[in-house]
């Protein structure tokens, strides 16, 4: 039997390409909604893998640059500075 969270995960074969400010303003923005409005959103991030989620924001750690991703099973903390790619659900 397969778990269902092994296949977020994707092996990381070519330099990750850089984030844009543009980019990463419009990730701010739906982060910050997430928080205020209480929806779900996709984030990607690079850890060792590309890493792929979606959950609610319930908090934003300033000091260590973070963001807690929350679902019924799960929860993840999520740098900022790695993030890919942030979309509403």
């Amino acid at each position: 039997m397969t778990i269902l969270h092994e296949h977020h995960y994707e092996e990381v074969v070519a330099p990750l390409p850089q984030v844009g400010p543009d980019s990463l303003a419009e990730m701010n923005l739906i982060i910050y909604d997430s928080v205020r409005k209480d929806y779900a959103i996709n984030v990607s991030w690079h850890e060792d893998c590309i890493r792929r989620e979606w959950g609610v924001v319930k908090d934003i750690d300033r000091d260590e640059h973070k963001i807690k991703l929350v679902r019924v099973d799960g929860v993840w903390w999520v740098p900022i500075e790695k993030m890919l790619q942030v979309e509403r659900v």
